[in-house]
Order: structure tokens, then sequence, then C-alpha cells
């Protein structure tokens, strides 16, 4: 139903737009314009007629006679004027545009390209006496796709008035644009004509194009795509622009076809050429193999990797030709990129294997041909290769014993070399070199283990060095010993020390004794400035002297030197003097900073400080440091420091918004407060309303009203809620508290017996303030209700 009564609305809403709208005028006209030489002041007309005689077009019917070519241009209007109530739509639209006469050329239409450029015209709106309304100077370029020569609007102020309009001074327009557009299709019918014999050549040429000349099949190629541009350049000029599908007098469509149809097939044949190139010049290497051309194979199997360079089969045959020339590493390094990194077919993985274990077995034999010679390094190298393609090809096969031994034999040449490297060395007391050579010696061992385990030779060599470093240290010691040059002595015998526990050679007797002699100054030295250390309170100094001193006496066996011990005993009473005397210093500092405090009646800090005092002297009971100052202050302010912790526990209430239990905890510090006469120390107990008021809280001081009425303060609370909404809190907040102060209060006074003066009293419990509105209003319907009661 409701879809119905829509649909009957919108069918009278057009009729209504259709009774106030009405076709004022309605005509249809038409116009022809003869273009001839020499009647118009347009140089670009005349220029075009020109064009048109050199190129000697025909009437669309046939020939024309002796003269200069001539063409008709008709243009077809639409006019019409509407009246739409208190306005009128003007509106002239051009229905066609169409040229006749001399216009073919050689069979082709040029019609569409001789169409003006624009056409400039007056219009003028008459009245029903013809009489001129209004003028409209107007142009419209023919080649839009816009073609409305006029749309207006204008007031209608005249009632049933026989408006017309009238188009005058119509004026067709050429320009250079015409000209360029004429030229450029009579030269696409000149090229039209031209172009049979461009097709037959290019049909000569593509029969020379040769799929299968793989030594030029980039020129074959190149070929080709001059030929496929020269028949995409005629399709789209010819074909295309001059609509050979309506007039084709040569048959040209039909010839360029032809053409692609041949170049198609060859295109097919040279892209599957370029496709398989690695597998075209593969082939033609094989057969020059088989023939014994290995120079002119090698040249084709490379022409199949630049084709492809992961072409797998031409990598292996290329590798095979090294092989035979002698190249045995570029043969194995090509052999190897194929079984590691290239995708292989299995029967080229087949060949390629057998090629890298003739490779294998040529490697292996020159390092045992190198061993044989003495060139044990090179041997080694060798070796290390034929290892490595063992452990990196997989599938090769191997003989991992032969291959050991061979890396044994040529290892125990190199380490019996540097041995005896060494020990030449050695003999000429060359003892940082034969050192190095030792240690490469012992390292060679370490790598070539697998062979070389046994071997004694490194070690014994290394062990004679160091024997002479030995040496050296104990007389080197001995002579700044006697030049009472402790430190120095000390170092070279400590030097021939570690030596003597790192090796296994005979030790000297006399070192154990040489370095106690040198360590016993030292070391008395070292207490004397310990001592120096505690007596200017450098503690941590002394306490790592005496350490230092102790280490010593065990490791150079000083321990019951008397004088040794008299001086570390000396050391260690003065450390612990010294120690007790900070004692007494740190605990009466803290002793005062306490009595500091209380003098600023900061309790819980002094009584922080006391405990610290008490606490440092017990870090050194056998100091004895007395205590009882520090207890008894505790003792003496203890009410109020535990007055000012519980209201610290306030604070924190109120900070983690535990609102209840801080004004509990409040009611709990007044309670302390005057049970122990907490006042005799100096300190004050606020009010709990005025620490709600000063409190920065305002969620807390909310609160605290609400605890007030609810304790039957409702006086109180009411200041404490003024002072509240005077701060800005939000009255959207209080709206519960008001209303409950207000009640409480209605209660209150009705026991009073004050019933008439409730507005009074309303009033006056709001202090008039509009921010209690709520609490006034309760008090006014509370005391109302009490009085139905009653």
């Amino acid at each position: 139903m409701r879809q119905a009564l829509l649909l009957l609305s919108l069918l009278l809403a057009v009729f209504t737009v259709q009774a106030q709208t009405k076709i004022v005028f309605e005509e249809n006209t038409s116009d022809t314009y003869l273009m001839k030489y020499g009647n118009s002041n347009q140089a670009s007309l005349n220029n075009i007629i020109t064009i048109l005689d050199n190129a000697q077009v025909t009437a669309q019917g046939g020939g024309r006679p002796g003269r200069k070519p001539e063409f008709a241009v008709r243009l077809e209007q639409h006019a019409r004027i509407t009246d739409t109530g208190d306005q009128l739509l003007l509106q002239i639209n051009l229905k066609s545009t169409t040229v006749t006469g001399d216009v073919s050329n050689k069979g082709f239409d040029l019609a569409d390209v001789l169409k003006p450029e624009e056409l400039k015209y007056k219009v003028w709106l008459l009245d029903g006496n013809n009489k001129k309304v209004k003028a409209f100077d107007q142009r419209l370029s023919l080649y839009d796709h816009n073609q409305k020569m006029l749309e207006v609007t204008i007031p209608d102020t005249a009632a049933n008035q026989s408006y017309k309009l009238k188009i005058e001074e119509k004026q067709v327009i050429y320009t250079s644009v015409t000209e360029n557009r004429l030229k450029e299709r009579i030269d696409l019918v000149k090229e039209y004509f031209a172009a049979e014999a461009k097709i037959q050549r290019a049909l000569q040429e593509v029969a020379h194009i040769r799929p299968d000349d793989v030594d030029r099949i980039d020129l074959q190629d190149r070929n080709l795509k001059d030929m496929e541009v020269l028949h995409a350049n005629l399709r789209s000029q010819l074909s295309e622009k001059l609509n050979l599908e309506k007039n084709d007098p040569q048959r040209l469509n039909y010839k360029l076809a032809q053409l692609h149809e041949t170049l198609q097939d060859r295109r097919r044949a040279v892209n599957h050429t370029l496709a398989t190139l690695d597998q075209q010049f593969f082939n033609r290497g094989l057969a020059l193999m088989q023939r014994g051309n290995r120079a002119g194979a090698h040249v084709y199997f490379v022409k199949s990797v630049e084709a492809n360079p992961r072409f797998a089969p031409a990598h292996v045959e290329l590798a095979r030709l090294d092989f035979m020339n002698g190249y045995i590493r570029e043969a194995s390094s090509r052999t190897r990129d194929v079984l590691t990194s290239m995708r292989v077919d299995r029967e080229t993985e087949a060949i390629a294997l057998d090629l890298m274990y003739e490779i294998y077995g040529v490697i292996i034999n020159n390092g045992n041909t190198l061993t044989t010679r003495g060139d044990y390094h090179n041997a080694l190298a060798s070796f290390a290769e034929a290892r490595e393609l063992c452990s990196t090809i997989r599938g090769l096969r191997c003989n991992t014993t032969a291959l050991a031994e061979g890396e044994g034999r040529a290892a125990l040449g190199v380490y019996r070399g540097l041995v005896d490297n060494g020990k030449r060395l050695l003999d000429r007391n060359d003892l940082r070199e034969a050192e190095r050579v030792a240690g490469e010696a012992l390292a060679f061992q370490q790598d070539y283990d697998f062979a070389l385990s046994r071997e004694q030779e490194a070690t014994e060599l290394m062990g004679q060095v160091k024997f002479q470093y030995y040496l050296q240290h104990i007389d080197l010691g001995k002579r700044y010993l006697s030049q009472q040059n402790y430190d120095a002595a000390l170092r070279e015998f400590e030097g021939a020390l570690e030596l003597e526990t790192r090796y296994t050679f005979k030790p000297v007797q006399e070192l154990g004794g040489l370095a106690q002699k040198a360590a016993k100054p030292i070391l008395l030295a070292k207490l004397t400035e310990g001592y120096e250390q505690a007596m200017q309170n450098r503690l941590s100094n002394a306490r790592a002297t005496a350490s230092a001193a102790t280490a010593m006496q065990d490791r150079y066996g000083l321990k019951n030197d008397t004088e040794v011990l008299s001086k570390y005993n000396l050391l260690r009473e003065r450390i612990f003097t010294q120690e007790c005397v900070n004692t007494q210093a740190a605990y009466d500092k803290h002793y005062q900073n306490a009595r500091d405090l209380i003098s600023q009646r900061k309790y819980v800090a002094a009584d922080q400080a006391f405990m610290a005092a008490i606490k440092a002297a017990e870090g050194m009971a056998d100091c004895n440091v007395a205590t009882f100052t520090a207890k008894d202050g505790r003792t003496e302010i203890l009410a109020a420091a535990t007055y000012q912790r519980i209201l610290e526990d306030v604070n924190r209430h109120v900070s983690a918004k535990r609102y209840t239990d801080a004004v509990a905890m409040y009611e709990k510090a007044r309670s302390y407060y005057v049970d122990n006469s907490v006042g005799k120390y100096g300190l004050n107990h606020a009010s709990l309303f005025n620490f709600a008021k000063d409190n920065s809280k305002q969620d807390f001081t909310a609160h605290v009203v609400g605890y007030l009425a609810s304790i039957q303060e409702e006086q109180v609370a009411v200041q404490l809620l003024t002072s509240l909404l005077d701060r800005g809190y939000a009255k959207r907040k209080t709206k519960k508290v008001e209303e409950q102060l207000g009640k409480q209060l209605a209660v209150k006074d009705a026991g009073n017996s004050t019933w008439q003066e409730t507005k009074v009293l309303a009033a006056q419990h709001s202090q008039n303030r509009k921010d209690l509105k709520k609490l006034r209003k309760a008090y006014e319907k509370e005391v109302k209700r009490l009085g139905k009661l009653r």
C-alpha cells in the first residue's frame, strides 16, 4: 500500500512539471556553403583547394571538368525554445555536418578531413513581431563531441510571447590544422599505392631469414624484427587510418595478412632456435668432438654456456677438454660447480662423476709424486684438494685409506723438516726463532694429529728451548739480586718458576731459596706501606696490602719468618684499631644527626638515624662501642615517631585512592595523639575537617564529606562541601551527598518543632548557594514527607 501511494505521488509530480513546461518554438534548418578557390578571405581554404588540385581529386561520382576543385559543406541545426514557467530555455544543436563535391583521391574519400575547424555565428531571439530581443555571439568547434550551438536560460518577463530563434552571420572557418590533416591523408593514399612494393620486398627478405643459422641467429632475429616493425607500421598507418575494410582497391589488407602469416611462421622458428640455442651449440660441439676437432668443439661449448650459463652438459664437456689439455685445476673447479650448484639430469651427473673420479686420481698421483720428490708442502696441498673433493662431491668414490696414507707421508716430511730447522737454530743459540719454529711444528702436529700423534720430537725441542730460557732467568735473577734490585730479581725467578711448573726438565735446586731471598725485602716493604695506609685511614688499600702480603708469605715460605711475622701483626693491629676509630666516628655522626632531626620535629627520620648508629656499632662488635645513648634516644621519641608513621600511612592510602582506609587511619592517629600525649613533642594534630580541606586530592575531600555526614556531623560536612565546590569540584559528583545531608538536617530540625520555618532553614543550611540546590530541595522534600506522617 505504501509503495502504491509513493508511485502515485511521483506520477502526480511528473504530470505537474509537464503541465508547467511547454515548447514555445521548434524548428529544423539547414545551410550549404560552397567552398571554392578565391571566393573567401581565408588563406587556409585557398591552400586546401590548391592541395586538392595538386592531388587531382575528383568528384565522388567520377571525373571532374577542367577546373579547380570545389566542395560543399552542409550544416543541419535543430532549434527549440521551452517555457519552464518563469524562464525560457534557448537551445540550438548541430545535428550533422557533411562535405560533398570534389573530395575523392584515387578512390579514397577525403570528406572526413575537409570538415571545417570552427563555426562562427550570431543567434537572435525574436519576439512575435520578429523584433530582435537579445543577441548571442557564438563559436563552436566542429571536431568536439559537444555539438551544442546554444544553451542558455533567460527570465520570461512577457506573457504569451511567440518567441523565435534565428541564426545569422554564419562563417565556417578553416585553419592550418585542416591543411595538415588533408596533407597527411593524401600522403597516406600515396603510401597505400607504394605499400605493395614494400610488401613484396618484405616477402622476399623474409624468405632469406634462416632460423637454423645458429652462428648468425642474432642477425637473423634482427632482420626478422625489422620486417615485423614494417608490417606493424603499414597496418597501423594504412589499414586503420584509411579504413581498408570498406575500401581496398589494391587488396592491401589481404597482402598484409599474407605477410603477417609468413612472419609468424619465421618468428616461431627463430624463437625456437633462440630458446634452444644452448642445445644447438652443444650439438655442434659434440659433432666436432667426434671428428677430433677439439679447438672447434671448445668454441661451440663456450657459445653454449654463454647462451645459458647454467647448461650443465656444455660445462662438463669444457671440463673434459681442460682435463685432456692438462688444466687439472680448471677442470676440477668447473666439474665441481656442475655437481654442487647446477640442476643436472642423471646422465649428465654420471658423466660428471666419472670425470671427477679421473681428476681425483690425477690429484692423488700428483701428491704422491711430489712427496717422492720431497716437495711436501705442495704434496699436502694436492692431498687437501683431493680431500675437499671427497667431502663436497656427493657420490664420488674416494679411497680414503690411500688418501690418509699419502697425507701422512707428506705431513711427516713437513714435520721433520720443521724440527730439524728448530734444532739448527737452537744449536746457534737463536732461542726466539727456535721457539717460533718449535711452536709451528707443534701446531702442525695438532693439525695432522691422525698421522703425527705419536711423534715427540717437537715437544722435546720446545722443552730444550724453554730450559735455556729457564737458565737465563736464573742467571739474570742472581745478577739483579747481587745488585739488591729485588723487584727485577723476583720477576726473573718467577719466570723460571713458571717454566719449571709447565715443563718436565730437571729443576735447579737453589731456585726456591733465591726466590725467597728476593721476595723477603719486597714483602717487608709492602707491610710497611700497609701500616702507613692504615695510619692514614686508607683501610681498603691497607686490607688489600695485607691480603697480598699473606699470599707472598705462602708462596715464598715466609710464614714463619720472625721479622715478617712481627711486621704483619703490627699491620693487622693497626687496621683493627683504625676500624674501631671509624666505627665510633660513624656512631657519633648518626647520633648527632638524630638529635638535629629531633630539634626539627622530624621524629621518624630521627628514629632511623638512631637505628643507623646502633647498626654501625653492631657491625664491629669487637670494638665495644657503647650504644645506650641511641637506644635511649629511640625510647624517648617512640610516641612521636609512631604518630608520624601513622600519618605517613594515611598519606599512602590517600595516594593509592584507598580513602576509607585513610579516614580510619586518620581517626586512629587522632586517638593515638590524645592517648599518648603526643602534643608534648611540639606536634599539633589537625582535625579531619582541616586535613581534608587542605588536601590536594579533591576526591578524598569529597569522601570525607560523606564520612562526616555518616557520623551525623552535618554542619561540618556542609562547610567542607562548600569549600570543595569553591575549589572547582564538579557539582554533578555531589548530588548523593547533598541529598543525604538535606534529609538528615530535615529530620533534626523536625525534632525541634520548626515546621513553619522550612524555607528559611533550607536557605540557611544551603547558605543560599546555587551549587547546593540539591541539598535545599532534598531538605524541603523531606520536611513535607515528615509533615504528612505527623
